[in-house]
């Protein structure tokens, strides 16, 4: 005999089978059912600006220069509700690990802190304080300013989507349930806050220690093949718009490495790859095992040090990482696919890369700038 109590719990569980799949969601359903509920918390106007074709070469347009140097496609966050916001986040937990997500936002959340740095130094210089082309940069550092766009329709089997903005640029593609999170950008300045409430706050905390710990592991006749200049160079190289410019390896093949070598290898290769969702990583990571271990370079400009300017660069079929140290409390980074940046090689597409020069950027921001003075003028 079945009890009234046993009965109702049996009653439920049947329910629950009914109402509940068979089989979770694939993480790339996640994906695309947090893209779909940020595109519905969306008006008309702002949907029309977030969505564009998958074929655009809008994908391959990106920045990690402040807004107003160069325009991101999308919405800005500064345009969204709490209600957009809060699905901005999901889609970006939904994609990404918990240690990518907290380096993303980190770097958000940095831009703030730099607009209270950048305003209490402009007050303190008469000479620039009246300036309305620093006073625009200023104004543009900011936790708002991101920009996020979703590229064909997030209920198809090839889609993708966009997070850019100053310092901190993902693109993300989706096919055939595959994830591919390259090219990816993150900088962080300061890169270690000196002083204040939060002092000591980083948000990119590992990888130019990765890098010198790599660095440190090899012999001396390894490190004199690594090291290709002794002065850092003055940004990365394939940053946006220089996608495929480095046209040969230099450095170090990584055919030798003893086991503690291949140890740091690993562990700095995935510090890059491990900022998207874990299966994407392992991927990647398997990619580049396929494509051999044996093929990749390693080369260092600069010195070995933490307090120094300094360059490392892995480099080979499958990765590129570059990681840039700009002064002591600024640095740069990316990681690119050769192969498959955008998942081209999936979607048979070939996108064009666009940046303007850095001299076009900042006549970008004296127009701009001019703009907004004449405005609050009137």
């Amino acid at each position: 005999m079945i009890h009234h109590k046993s009965a109702a719990l049996f009653l439920t569980a049947i329910l629950l089978i009914t109402i509940v799949p068979s089989h979770a969601a694939s993480h790339t359903e996640a994906i695309a059912a947090a893209a779909q509920q940020f595109l519905q918390s969306l008006d008309e106007e702002q949907r029309k600006n977030a969505m564009l074709p998958l074929d655009t070469n809008e994908r391959a347009t990106w920045s990690n220069l402040p807004i107003i140097m160069v325009q991101p496609a999308g919405v800005l966050v500064k345009d969204m509700t709490d209600e957009q916001r809060r699905a901005v986040h999901r889609l970006m937990r939904a994609t990404m690990s918990s240690q990518g997500y907290a380096k993303f936002s980190g770097i958000m959340l940095l831009d703030d802190l730099l607009h209270q740095i950048d305003s209490q130094a402009l007050q303190s210089n008469e000479d620039r304080r009246e300036d309305a082309t620093a006073r625009a940069f200023v104004a543009t550092r900011s936790y708002e300013n991101y920009a996020i766009a979703i590229f064909g329709d997030p209920g198809d089997a090839n889609w993708g989507w966009k997070i850019a903005g100053h310092h901190a640029a993902a693109n993300f593609t989706i096919s055939e349930g595959r994830l591919s999170f390259t090219p990816t950008f993150l900088g962080s300045s300061p890169m270690e806050v000196q002083n204040g409430r939060y002092a000591g706050l980083m948000a990119l905390s590992q990888e130019g220690q990765r890098g010198i710990d790599f660095m440190n592991s090899l012999d001396s006749a390894q490190q004199e093949q690594a090291t290709v200049a002794d002065e850092a160079t003055r940004d990365v190289f394939e940053g946006p718009g220089r996608r495929n410019s480095l046209e040969n390896h230099e450095g170090l093949q990584l055919e030798k490495l003893n086991e503690e070598q291949k140890r740091l290898l690993h562990r700095l290769i995935a510090e890059y790859l491990h900022n998207a969702d874990h299966d994407a990583a392992h991927a990647q990571m398997a990619a580049i095992r396929e494509a051999g271990w044996e093929k990749l370079w390693f080369s260092w400009r600069g010195p070995v040090a933490a307090d120094s300017r300094f360059y490392y660069r892995v480099h080979g079929p499958r990765i590129l990482i570059e990681y840039n140290r700009q002064n002591a409390n600024h640095d740069h980074s990316i990681v690119r696919d050769p192969s498959n940046d955008y998942g081209e090689d999936w979607l048979g597409k070939h996108y064009e890369e666009h940046h303007p020069s850095f001299e076009q950027a900042i006549e970008n921001a004296r127009r701009r700038a001019a703009s907004q003075s004449a405005t609050e003028e009137n």
